[in-house]
């Protein structure tokens, strides 16, 4: 085979199978499989590289012989060896060479006179392809009109296939495709350092509107969903059918302008959602990332049909692909957030260096906040002692909670029970001190009467009857004045113990009211400044949050 062919056919080779195999395609390497595709020939002086180096191909044609030593798989194996710390260097240079070199004694195989492949062991010669009856069909004279025919049949396919190695052999099945899966793999390959743009042909999954022409592509959400930017300059998702905004028909994503992309992941715990704007650039677009839990309730969309880069759920709000236009729109700016690390995705224009610093981080260098809140119930209210803009002591109250004066007229009611009560007693006590007099003077009436008639007895004027019946009656006076006695003392200590009851359920609530009275204080942990009041109705009742921004 001529020079041309062998030129051509390795450069085919290098095409169709090396770059398919991740050898890089540039100039390098293609003028190193051409020239390597040339060396075997130094063996005679009649080829292009004997004639280059007419002393060695000299020596070699009258020593060897021509398609021998040099076309040979040992030498062939001899080359890899003494190139291979080339390896180290290039490992595609070192392939080219190699391939290139063994790619001259293949091509030769196809000539009249065949290879001495396996020389200097073996003088038989290899053909291909190989006919017993008739050993020279098929085969190609040197310099013969099939020879250059295959020179210009390599030529030609070279062209197609260096199309294809230009852009990738995954990117040409992809083209091909023009489907959502093989564009979410171009956005994942491209946006490594250009922005994204994505010649589309879709239709809205709710309004079945057509969508036609090109998108910026900003992300993806999945293997078949991307996230580009519409006409309105909002987010949607383009994918599947019932799975996305817009449904794909046609695809196809491109390269726009290069770009550098920047990602920091950033603790945002104790901290106002508005601090995010103190370290993004400014000169880029920023997308935001990540689960925040925030300090109060807000009220978000949730599991709703479009995409929305912002959502909350169980206590929690959901960045995906979120703007600070979309924190302003959704009026978070002042929201404090107890909890939470966000991502953020900077995208500068112009620059094709990629720096992903994605370690989390607190927010250094900026005011510390604290945030103090109370809850009102429905008949309560709170007073807030301070205003925005003012400077906070430590432990000052800013707070209080306007209670419900209940606490002193239940204590009020108390202790006027307290008086009834004693009244009652006093009045039941006198009555009995009454009934006890009487039952004291009848008692001394009888024994009296007892002592007179025992006198008589004595004296033999009265029987023993009498004298008993005058004892019974001194006996059931005696008794009568007894329980009266005992009644006033009982009245006396039920009384007692009643007020003491009563004195411990005042005290009890006066107990309640001072606890109440201290509990309705809200206090300052921080000396600094005043930043923020929000009210934020929640199931029934007011809940105020105060921001207070720390001094340093």
């Amino acid at each position: 085979m001529t020079a041309p062919t062998h030129v051509t056919f390795a450069e085919f080779v290098y095409l169709l199978l090396l770059t398919t195999t991740g050898v890089s395609l540039n100039p390098v390497n293609a003028a190193a499989i051409a020239l390597s595709s040339l060396l075997p020939d130094v063996d005679t002086a009649a080829s292009s590289i004997g004639r280059l180096l007419p002393v060695v191909s000299l020596k070699l044609e009258r020593r060897f012989g021509h398609r021998t030593i040099t076309h040979s798989a040992i030498f062939i194996a001899a080359i890899a060896i003494v190139t291979f710390p080339l390896s180290a260097l290039s490992p595609d240079l070192y392939i080219c060479i190699v391939v290139g070199y063994g790619s001259h004694s293949l091509l030769d195989t196809m000539t009249v006179n065949g290879v001495k492949l396996f020389y200097p062991f073996s003088p038989a010669k290899c053909v291909f392809p190989l006919e017993v009856n008739n050993p020279h069909r098929y085969r190609i004279r040197t310099g013969g009109k099939m020879d250059k025919t295959l020179a210009v049949i390599f030529l030609l396919g070279c062209v197609p296939t260096f199309i294809i190695a230009c852009q990738g052999y995954e990117r040409f099945i992809r083209v091909t495709q023009h489907n959502i899966e093989a564009a979410v793999r171009d956005y994942n390959e491209f946006s490594k350092d250009h922005l994204v743009f994505a010649t589309v042909s879709a239709y809205s999954m709710i309004t079945k509107e057509p969508l036609g022409g090109t998108v910026e592509v900003v992300g993806a959400l999945n293997p078949h969903t991307l996230v580009f930017r519409g006409r309105d300059d909002r987010l949607h998702t383009l994918g599947r059918e019932f799975q996305s905004d817009f449904v794909a028909k046609n695809v196809l994503c491109t390269r726009g302008a290069r770009a550098r992309s920047t990602v920091r992941a950033v603790d945002l715990s104790n901290c106002m959602l508005s601090q995010i704007a103190s370290i993004a650039d400014t000169s880029a677009e920023i997308f935001l990332f990540g689960d925040l839990i925030p300090a109060g309730t807000v009220s978000l969309p949730e599991n709703i049909r479009v995409f929305t880069p912002i959502s909350g759920a169980s206590g929690r709000i959901r960045f995906n692909y979120a703007t600070m236009g979309d924190v302003r729109d959704f009026n978070l700016e002042d929201l404090f957030i107890s909890k939470g690390i966000l991502t953020i995705k900077s995208i500068i224009k112009g620059s094709p260096a990629m720096n992903l610093d994605t370690a989390a981080a607190p927010l250094t260098g900026l005011n510390n906040y604290s945030q103090i809140a109370a809850v009102a119930e429905p008949k309560e209210s709170l007073v807030i002692l301070k205003q925005k803009g003012d400077t906070i002591r430590e432990g000052e109250v800013v707070l209080r909670k306007r209670l419900v004066r209940f606490f002193g007229a239940q204590i009020t009611l108390l202790r006027e029970q307290i008086l009834v009560v004693q009244a009652q007693s006093a009045a039941a006590i006198s009555g009995i001190e009454r009934r006890l007099a009487g039952a004291g003077e009848a008692l001394r009436i009888d024994s009296v009467e007892c002592a007179h008639t025992l006198e008589l007895f004595r004296n033999g004027f009265v029987s023993r009857d009498a004298v008993d019946l005058c004892g019974l009656k001194e006996q059931k006076g005696r008794g009568a004045f007894s329980e009266l006695r005992a009644s006033r003392t009982e009245r006396a200590s039920r009384t007692l113990l009643e007020v003491q009851r009563i004195s411990l359920r005042a005290e009890e609530l006066a107990a309640k009211e001072a606890a109440a009275e201290r509990g309705s204080e809200v206090r300052s942990p921080i000396e600094g400044l005043l930043v923020n009041i929000r009210r934020i109705p929640r199931n029934g009742k007011t809940q105020i949050a105060i921001v207070i921004r720390r001094f340093r």
